[in-house]
């Protein structure tokens, strides 16, 4: 029992300066949605995106009237044309109707290629500006918010305002590349 006692002992003296480190560490997380979110840069990209959504939206409209067009011509003369006519314009219809799909397929992963490419670009240059800062604040660990699965934390850690405004500051001296 005695030697017990003495090992736990040894164990907090040797533990001891281990504990008082880590109660120092400085510890802070960041929400990189909301960065995205609000940030200038952030707030340029989803501009650009919806601007380019909006325009293939447009060019499928058109595609779409003339689908609903060739359509209701179908129908309205299905009960005056032969059946031979009838099938040859049901296979236009189906024609362009695949073709519309096709379009609408490759549209859209146009636009989310953009994302991710538009994406993976910011984050580079958030997690540059991240690192700085931890270097200069010296914190132990900086954490993403929705990543590390933190459920709870206090306001008072959270440095995502912070790496917003160095965010905006870097990205006036460099502008968007489109």
């Amino acid at each position: 029992m005695k030697k017990f006692i003495f090992f736990v002992i040894i164990a907090l003296f040797l533990c001891t300066p281990l504990i008082a480190k880590s109660q120092s560490l400085n510890i802070v997380y960041v929400d990189l949605q909301r960065v995205m979110l609000e940030s200038d840069k952030g707030k340029d990209i989803r501009k650009t995106l919806t601007g380019e959504a909006e325009r293939l939206k447009k060019n499928l409209d058109g595609k779409q009237d003339e689908l609903q067009k060739l359509k209701d011509a179908l129908e309205k003369q299905s009960a005056t044309i032969t059946p031979e006519a009838r099938a040859d314009k049901e296979k236009q219809y189906q024609g362009k109707l695949k073709d519309y799909q096709r379009l609408v397929n490759d549209y859209q992963a146009e636009l989310q290629q953009k994302d991710m490419e538009y994406t993976q670009k910011i984050l580079k240059e958030i997690e540059e500006i991240i690192k700085g800062l931890g270097d200069r604040e010296k914190y132990a660990l900086i954490l993403e918010k929705s990543q590390a699965g933190i459920l709870y934390s206090n306001s008072a850690i959270d440095i995502t305002g912070k790496v917003i405004t160095l965010f905006n500051e870097t990205s006036k001296k460099a502008p968007v590349k489109k």
